[in-house]
């Protein structure tokens, strides 16, 4: 005998399971997302770093697009400064090392790395370390320093976080918010393109929201470490790399990224038009198009509105920055 049929309008079953994980770590506990396909689903589990002020709660489309056929696993990496914390500041080997501890928790062997902007200096470091474990990495919104608008931003972040303001006037968290949205995203290019600007004041939203200074939780989340060394020297080879940006980006521009993709051996950048800093909330069925293709081992070259180009020399040796 069949149930009654589903109402047309009935939202469709969840396509993976939900859980919050404990992970350990002896800096600071923190909480990772993992969603588990509730299909036998032939994909790797994804790790997923996103960037700063990001949490295991931003990727709500991601996880629509991908979850039916990869497990994700979204942690709440701990912030690199934190108030009371016995260490002043970790570092980015302390928070690829959380990272790690993450997937070793979960018992995961193998995994593939999504790691977008300040979450990308993670990425490389767990493949660069682990190439035996990382199938595949992902890096969007890489550059090698900050630009000097963005590094300026950070100073001033720093300042405050130095010295604590009692009382701000009304408004003051939403002008912070709206000045750092207009470093992080292109402002000239979201007068043109309506996805652009509707990401960008998404995030200008939740960014007066939250509690505090916006600024002073960007330096303290992981923006500060952007002063030191995100691309570590050495390259990187044996770990299928795909670098992406925006063509819009100036927080992380296409030159920025492509100097990332050339420390990579066998590296592919992809250049995605119409697109800015936040590309996977202002294009997410392309962002997860692309995504599914590089992790299925299948050409770029056919995604509308990308352009790509392959590395194929060993990498550059570097010494620093």
């Amino acid at each position: 005998m069949t149930g009654a049929p589903r109402s047309a309008t009935a939202p469709p079953p969840p396509a993976a399971d939900i859980r919050d994980h404990h992970i350990t770590w002896p800096a600071a506990d923190y909480p990772c997302r993992v969603l588990t396909p509730r299909a036998p689903a032939p994909g790797e589990p994804l790790l997923v770093l996103g960037g700063g002020l990001q949490t295991r709660h931003s990727w709500a489309r991601l996880e629509r697009r991908l979850s039916a056929r990869h497990p994700l696993l979204i942690p709440d990496l701990p912030p690199a400064r934190s108030p009371g914390r016995a260490r002043a500041s970790l570092t980015w080997e302390d928070l690829t090392d959380a990272a790690l501890s993450a997937v070793d928790q979960l018992r995961v062997p193998r995994f593939a790395v999504l790691a977008v902007s300040s979450g990308y200096p993670i990425g490389y470091r767990l493949a660069q370390r682990h190439p035996a474990r990382v199938t595949h990495l992902m890096l969007f919104g890489a550059s090698p320093r900050p630009g000097p608008r963005l590094a300026a931003l950070i100073e001033e972040g720093l300042r405050r976080e130095a010295a604590p303001r009692a009382d701000d006037p009304p408004g003051t968290h939403r002008r912070t918010a709206a000045d750092l949205v207009g470093v992080l995203t292109n402002t000239e290019a979201a007068a043109d393109h309506l996805l652009i600007r509707a990401a960008a004041r998404v995030m200008t939203d939740q960014l007066t929201a939250a509690p505090g200074d916006p600024l002073v939780r960007y330096v303290s989340d992981r923006g500060s470490l952007l002063l030191r060394d995100p691309l570590p020297p050495g390259g990187l080879t044996g770990v299928p790399t795909l670098v992406g940006v925006g063509e819009h980006d100036t927080a992380t521009t296409v030159e920025d990224n492509r100097a990332v993709a050339a420390t990579v051996s066998g590296s592919t950048l992809l250049v995605m038009r119409n697109a800015d800093h936040l590309l996977h909330m202002e294009r997410d069925a392309d962002f997860a198009a692309a995504l599914t293709l590089f992790l299925r081992g299948s050409p770029l070259d056919s995604l509308p509105h990308c352009t790509t180009e392959h590395f194929r020399s060993p990498p550059a040796a570097r010494s620093g920055p």
